[in-house]
């Protein structure tokens, strides 16, 4: 991502646009405001190498410091920014930026977080005026140049995960110490495939500091297409913005893409003819979700997976979906996806066990060892005879009933095929004859009613019966994540645990809202 690269032959082209206000910011602009950031930044003593953090909410200066660091050499490490403050402030401890871009909103709890005398020379931007213990963006930038660093370096992005134990893992990719318009092309198989240029007008739906998003944001900018990024996700505002903005690419996870599909009327609302592809990731998107889509928009969904340490990806296209259905892809470029037992030996064609992906070339591999060190984010999958990888659940969320080994998300793609269903998580009840039993938490769609025997009947028909609930739980506000996620840790403590009094909100409905997304930085692994 270098403004300039696309500034100097098309200047006006817009870079940043967001959904909701439509406020927009053109290259040329880009480059400007980008430098200018970059050099408050060197007046107050950020050099190469030290580290920027975004605690920022989707807007309009997200891409001005996102460039400003990467033309800066800076390690750019965008945070959730619903984190508590004792959270983000050990965080932030761990990775002593010298500077830090926030908003107004959440200027409070970043001041405090940095109240530590290891982190007096921090300085904190606030995007969207003033604020106590921070400078404004507008006067950062006021009286500086907006030419560019005498010495401009590639910066290098950094992400934090949530891992086994819940607490942020921080994974820097390296700094390579190279001009920023000589930077390598990031993920440039997936790129290929998805067909992202100069022409593409991407619309991000979910949170900046996730992965994805940030990752494509920075392919799409670099292409010199353009990003239109909603302020928050609705599935309603989705479907506008595809049609106002000319929208081509389109970024979901599964869950976004059942919200739509759970539009009411969707059949009459005018889908626009430059909207050629769509992605998803993050999570498995069940066979169903993706024909209804591919009916309704025609084949357009394509589907990676991969985790945002940058291990390796797979990638299906619309055509292997369709003979290849619940599978998430064969590996790109030179990455390897392995399937190992307990062991870690590996196992063969329809065994389960752990995914693994394991680079050709061998990064990390131990001087005389056999086989280079593979990397796993805790997922269980197979491989079919053709290689196509399909996973199964999440190591950190199996449920172990009488012994037999059960994944959710099986269960909750079954149960999400019933016409009543409009939302559905599974998790693993204490049972003191089996040690754990199959529970569904279920959402109904608006104007529907089913009862628990509908629905365990439903899953019966479409699953081993020891794989079928043995309970169902209705509620209206099933626990998720800004980026459609479910979130598995707060489910289980909510509707799982031992002794755990009973949700004064969890209700039969007759008809349900829409779920909330609640936050909570405590994953294991990420998917991207």
């Amino acid at each position: 991502m270098y403004p300039p690269s696309t500034a100097r032959a098309r200047p006006d082209a817009v870079a940043y646009v967001m959904a909701g206000s439509g406020e927009r910011i053109t290259y040329a602009e880009l480059d400007r405001r980008s430098n200018r950031l970059a050099r408050f930044w060197w007046s107050r003593g950020v050099r190469p190498g030290d580290s920027v953090v975004l605690v920022l909410e989707n807007s309009l200066a997200w891409p001005v410091a996102v460039a400003a660091g990467m033309r800066s050499g800076l390690y750019v490490t965008p945070v959730n920014w619903h984190l508590k403050p004792t959270e983000l402030a050990a965080l932030i401890r761990e990775d002593r930026p010298a500077a830090i871009v926030t908003s107004t909103a959440l200027a409070d709890r970043v001041v405090a977080a940095v109240a530590d005398p290891s982190l007096d020379r921090t300085v904190i931007v606030c995007a969207d005026g003033p604020a106590d213990g921070c400078v404004a963006l507008a006067d950062a930038l006021a009286d500086q140049s907006s030419e560019p660093l005498e010495r401009e370096l590639l910066g290098a992005r950094v992400l934090y995960s949530g891992g086994t134990t819940g607490r942020p893992k921080r994974f820097a990719q390296p700094l390579l110490g190279v001009h920023p318009a000589d930077a390598p092309r990031r993920h440039s198989g997936l790129v290929d495939e998805l067909g992202v240029g100069a022409d593409s007008v991407l619309l991000s739906p979910a949170p900046n500091y996730h992965a994805a998003p940030f990752t494509f944001q920075l392919i799409t900018l670099a292409a010199g297409g353009t990003v239109v990024c909603m302020e928050k996700f609705d599935a309603a505002g989705a479907m506008r913005a595809i049609t106002e903005y000319g929208v081509t690419h389109s970024q979901w996870v599964p869950t976004m893409l059942i919200r739509l599909l759970n539009l009411p009327d969707r059949e009459s609302i005018a889908l626009s003819p430059r909207h050629r592809v769509a992605f998803t990731s993050g999570a498995p998107c069940p066979p169903h979700v993706k024909d209804a889509i591919f009916e309704w928009w025609g084949p357009v969904l394509h589907e990676y997976y991969g985790a945002s340490e940058g291990y390796g990806h797979t990638y299906i296209s619309p055509t292997d979906a369709r003979s290849h259905p619940g599978s998430v892809g064969r590996p790109l470029g030179t990455a390897r996806v392995h399937i190992t037992d307990s062991t870690g030996a590996d196992v063969g064609p329809g065994v389960e066990g752990t995914v693994c992906f394991e680079a050709a070339d061998g990064p990390g591999r131990p001087a005389g060892a056999s086989r280079p060190a593979l990397k796993q984010m805790g997922d269980i999958g197979y491989l079919d005879d053709d290689g196509f990888l399909y996973l199964v659940g999440r190591r950190g969320f199996m449920i172990i009933s009488g012994g037999v080994n059960i994944y959710p998300e099986e269960i909750e793609s079954a149960l999400l095929t019933h016409p009543a269903v409009a939302d559905v998580a599974v998790v693993g009840v204490p049972d003191a004859e089996f040690g754990e039993s199959v529970k569904a938490v279920v959402e109904v769609r608006p104007g529907a009613s089913v009862s628990d025997d509908d629905l365990i009947a439903h899953a019966r028909e479409h699953l081993a019966h020891f794989k079928a609930p043995r309970s169902v739980e209705f509620t209206t506000d099933l626990p998720r994540l800004p980026t459609g996620k479910l979130d598995k840790r707060r489910l289980v403590e909510r509707f799982a645990s031992p002794g755990a009094p009973a949700d004064p909100r969890t209700e039969r409905p007759t008809a349900p809202g829409t779920s909330t997304m609640s936050e909570d930085p405590s994953q294991q692994g990420e998917r991207v």
